[in-house]
């Protein structure tokens, strides 16, 4: 269903045995997935079945997306215009922002990525709670970066990135042991913007369990994050493994569980967040990518809402470097 601001939902419909397709797709990214994670971003991820992802995506481009592409042309909305996809079950485990034909190379020929800028929502409601919440940044911009550069090598450049195109009056990096989760929990009710560079770590059995490991292997919980209430906070970007991944083994497979919907319900506007395991040598390319281009009009002038076209923009970027496939569409957009 297409769901319109001034006019009447749309039906588009789908093929009768989605429910099984999905399973299917599901459980098939499931085992890709799989051999990604025993290498995280402890380093080079090991390459996972190229063949079977660029097959999925396909699928998925022709049974699903493919369909609502075409709604939505026929409806008039240009290429480059913003969508917000709201998936229920399993369905919100698939990569639906990449969904598209590829060749043999895993180079885009058709599909979503070169239509629409892509953003997920876990539910109707949190998306407009945070449209009624958003502000734009403004001299009192300031972020924080958080990172285990003692587990994680690249963690170091990574934050280079951020220094070289933030100054020190707005960026605050609490990396190795200076990064435990009271002193985060301080500063991010003073930080808008945070920027994680570390694991994350999912509980299926207890959402709010779930968060990030930082020192000493200590997690900084969900839970926590609620329970300190940030009025001004608004960019979460999470460099962290699955930070945007749902359990598809969970009991309540109807509920999706990831860390960046969850930091959208902490009162976060917009979420940057991984299907699955991305790879450390990413890490510092995507930092800077996306907050050049969200810095792009100066510090005075920064917004929120550029944070999706910036996920867009910089995965393009990396598609057209030749990364491979399961690397660039592992980056999702949540929220605003």
């Amino acid at each position: 269903m297409i769901l319109r601001a001034t006019e009447t939902p749309l039906l588009v419909p789908l093929p009768e045995n989605l429910s099984a397709v999905v399973d299917k797709l599901s459980s098939r990214l499931m085992a890709v997935d799989r051999i990604n994670r025993s290498e995280d971003r402890k380093g080079v991820s090991r390459q996972p079945k190229h063949i079977d992802l660029r097959n999925i995506l396909q699928i998925l481009w022709k049974e699903v997306c493919q369909p609502i592409a075409q709604a939505l042309q026929k409806m008039g909305y240009p290429k480059g215009s913003r969508v917000w996809w709201c998936p229920v079950g399993r369905l919100g485990a698939l990569p639906l922002h990449a969904a598209g034909m590829y060749n043999d190379k895993g180079v885009l020929v058709e599909g979503f990525p070169n239509l629409y800028v892509s953003s997920y929502t876990p539910t109707l409601s949190s998306l407009i709670a945070s449209r009624e919440t958003a502000v734009k940044g403004g001299s009192g911009l300031r972020l924080l970066a958080v990172g285990q550069s003692n587990s994680l090598p690249k963690v170091k450049e990574e934050f280079s990135k951020l220094k070289s195109l933030l100054p020190n009056n707005v960026l605050k990096i609490q990396d190795g042991h200076e990064a435990e989760s009271d002193k985060v929990l301080g500063d991010l009710r003073d930080h808008p913007w945070v920027h994680f560079a570390c694991h994350g770590s999912l509980d299926a059995g207890s959402p709010f369990k779930s968060g990030f490991v930082l020192h000493n292997n200590k997690k900084l919980s969900l839970r926590d994050i609620m329970q300190a209430k940030l009025p001004n906070a608004e960019l979460a970007f999470l460099a962290a493994c699955h930070s945007a991944a749902m359990e598809s083994e969970s009991e309540t497979p109807d509920e999706v569980l990831t860390l960046a919907a969850a930091m959208q319900f902490c009162g976060f506007r917009s979420i940057v967040g991984t299907l699955w395991t991305m790879s450390d040598e990413d890490g510092p390319v995507l930092a800077e990518k996306f907050y050049m281009h969200m810095l792009r009009n100066g510090l005075d002038n920064t917004d929120v809402c550029d944070s999706a076209e910036a996920v867009h923009l910089t995965t393009k970027s990396m598609r057209e470097a030749g990364v491979p496939l399961h690397r660039w569409t592992t980056f999702v957009h949540v929220g605003i």
